[in-house]
């Protein structure tokens, strides 16, 4: 088990920032704030992943996603209003986009609200 749970955390994944190619997607859907929720499986270790998209049209530079690792459990069982109160769940998770500048940010919950917040982001 321990084998397994090491190769895991060693694949690409992890780092938050792995290619989409790097995984199989599930779209759940959309939920009402319409944000796009999407569960991912990585091709390489296996690894569920509760994506969260959200853009704001009206704002340049604003486009932000939330990616946290997630059981198979829920995996199986996610609809898009829950996975808010998922991702808040999670001991941490990866926040990303142009809101962000581009970086990719492992991020404490707890925050979410406040990283849905409207705002436009850096350029650069």
């Amino acid at each position: 088990m321990q084998d397994a749970l090491t190769k895991a955390r060693d694949c690409s994944c992890w780092s938050g920032d792995a290619p989409y190619t790097s995984y199989e997607e599930r779209r759940v859907g959309m939920d009402g704030d319409f944000g796009e929720v999407t569960v991912l499986r990585c091709k390489s270790c296996g690894r569920f992943w509760l994506k969260y998209l959200m853009e704001y049209e009206h704002l340049s530079a604003a486009g932000r996603w939330f990616l946290g690792s997630i059981r198979p459990e829920v995996a199986r069982s996610l609809k898009a209003s829950q996975a808010k109160r998922v991702l808040e769940s999670l001991e941490w998770y990866y926040r990303g986009g142009s809101a962000f500048g581009g970086k990719v940010i492992r991020t404490s919950p707890g925050q979410l609200k406040y990283w849905l917040t409207p705002f436009p982001g850096s350029s650069g």
